[in-house]
C-alpha cells in the first residue's frame, strides 16, 4: 500500500512549515509527497526545496510556467500522484496525527469506498482555535448529528449545495480514472466536483472526527476565509435550518418561500457550471433534479398559499427573476 499526498502551494510561506512538519508527523508515514506551485513569488520554493534535500524520496516538486489556479493545479497533483491512497492538502492547514491512520481505517472497514472525508477544528492565523463549538461542517449547514441516518450525501448536495471540503479528502487512485476532467465554475470548486462524483455513485463515507485544523485567514487562495463567513449562515433560525435537514414540515407561505428560493441559488449555480461544461451528462441530471424540487413547491406554494403566491409570482415576472419554469420549457423546446 502506497500513501501520496497532493499538496498545492501558492505563495505560502507563513504557514507551509507546519503543514508539512504535520504530514510528515504521522503516525503512518506517506511515501510521497507531489507538490505543484502555481508561480509563487515568496520564499515557498525554498522552503519546499529545504524539505525535499532533507527527504528526497518523498518529496517530487513541480513548478507551473504559467498560473493555473486551485482547481487546475489540484488536477495536476492528483494525476501525477502514483500512491494507492491519495489525499488532498492545502498549504495552510495543520494534520492532527492520526489523520492518516483514521482515513484509512475507513477504507479498510469498507472496500467498496473511493472517498472519505473529515470535519474539521477551525483556527486563525496564529494557530489558536477560532471557535470551540463550530467546526467546518457548520459552515456548510451540514449539521450531522441532527440529521436522520444513513444520510444520502448526493440529496444533501443537489438541494443544499457542497459540504466537503477537498483539505479534508482522501480518494482511492482508482478514482483518477473517472473524475478527470474537473467539470468546475467559480462557484463551483473541485472538492464539490469530488462530493458530486462520488456521493452519486454511492462510494463517499466520512468520519465525524475533526482530523485537520483548518485555518481562517483573509490571504486563502480559495476557503472560507474569515470568521464571518462561517458566522453569518450558522446565525440562520432553527426554522430554517430545520427546514434544510427536514426536520420540520414546509407548511407557512415563508417556508415555502425559503425552500424555493434554496433551490432557485442552486439552479443558477448549475446553469452556469453546464454553460462552462456543456455535454456533461451528469451536470444535465443536477439541473433537472433542482428544477423539479423548485417546481414541486412552486405548486404547492400556489396551492396553499394562492394569494400571496399570485403577488410573488407577478413581482418576480417584473423583476424577470426566479422564472425556472419559463427557461425550462423553453430549453426542452429548443432540444
Amino acid at each position: 500500500m502506497k500513501i501520496s499526498v497532493a499538496l498545492c502551494t501558492f505563495n505560502g510561506d507563513k504557514f507551509l512549515h507546519k503543514q508539512i512538519d504535520s504530514i510528515l508527523q504521522q503516525t503512518l508515514n506517506v511515501d510521497e509527497i507531489i507538490v505543484c506551485d502555481d508561480c509563487s513569488t515568496d520564499h515557498t520554493l525554498k522552503i519546499l526545496e529545504e524539505y525535499k534535500k532533507n527527504n528526497p524520496e518523498i518529496f517530487r516538486i513541480y513548478q507551473n510556467e504559467v498560473n493555473l489556479k486551485s482547481n487546475k493545479n489540484f488536477e495536476k497533483a492528483i494525476t501525477l500522484c502514483s500512491g494507492d491512497y491519495i489525499f488532498l492538502s492545502d498549504q495552510d492547514d495543520v494534520w492532527r496525527n492520526d489523520k492518516i491512520e483514521k482515513t484509512l481505517a475507513i477504507f479498510n472497514q469498507n472496500s467498496h469506498i473511493e472517498g472519505v472525508f473529515s470535519d474539521a477544528t477551525l483556527i486563525d492565523d496564529k494557530g489558536n482555535l477560532v471557535f470551540k463549538n463550530i467546526s467546518i461542517w457548520d459552515s456548510f449547514l451540514f449539521y450531522e448529528s441532527k440529521m436522520n441516518k444513513p444520510i444520502d450525501l448526493f440529496d444533501f448536495l443537489v438541494a443544499n449545495g457542497n459540504f466537503l471540503t477537498g483539505a479534508t479528502l482522501c480518494i482511492k487512485k482508482e478514482v483518477k480514472d473517472f473524475c478527470f476532467p474537473f467539470k468546475t465554475s467559480n462557484k463551483f470548486l473541485h472538492d464539490e466536483w469530488f462530493a458530486l462524483i462520488l456521493a452519486k455513485r454511492r462510494t463517499l463515507y466520512y468520519t465525524t472526527d475533526r482530523l485537520l485544523f483548518y485555518r481562517l485567514h483573509n490571504s486563502q487562495q480559495l476557503g472560507i476565509g474569515d470568521s464571518k463567513k462561517i458566522i453569518n449562515p450558522i446565525k440562520k433560525s432553527i426554522r430554517e435550518q430545520n427546514l434544510i435537514l427536514k426536520l420540520r414540515k414546509v407548511k407557512s407561505f415563508s417556508d415555502y418561500k425559503f425552500m424555493t428560493n434554496r433551490y432557485y441559488a442552486q439552479y443558477e449555480r448549475f446553469k452556469d457550471l453546464i454553460e462552462q461544461n456543456p455535454d456533461t451528462p451528469i451536470l444535465n441530471h443536477l439541473i433537472d433534479i433542482v428544477i423539479k424540487l423548485y417546481i414541486d413547491f412552486d405548486f404547492e406554494m400556489k396551492k396553499k398559499h394562492p394569494i400571496r403566491h399570485f403577488f410573488r409570482k407577478r413581482k418576480n415576472e417584473k423583476k424577470g427573476r426566479m422564472q425556472i419554469d419559463r427557461e425550462y420549457q423553453s430549453a426542452r423546446q429548443k432540444d
